[in-house]
């Protein structure tokens, strides 16, 4: 049992990860290209409904992913306290 639960912990944690990454990465309105290049401007455009639902799915699953990090360490934490 102790086992299958660090087990899982780990799997939310790394899946949990990758939807940060996936997700609260893109959540920005600078020109990459040109904010390298030093010359960029921040600048936020109007939204279209198709916009503001796109951004909010991917908040949405960004916190999914942190709270998928949370209880995959709370996983691991009671995995240490599992008789064997």
């Amino acid at each position: 049992m102790k086992t299958h639960l660090n087990t899982a912990g780990i799997l939310l944690t790394t899946i949990g990860s990758f939807l940060v990454w996936k997700y609260l990465t893109e959540l920005n309105w600078a020109d990459k290209e040109a904010f390298l290049r030093g010359d960029g401007l921040f600048t936020v455009p109007s939204a279209t409904e198709a916009e503001i639902r796109r951004f909010r799915r991917q908040l949405r699953l960004s916190k999914l992913g942190l709270s998928l990090i949370m209880l995959g360490g709370a996983f691991q934490i009671g995995s240490n306290y599992c008789p064997d």
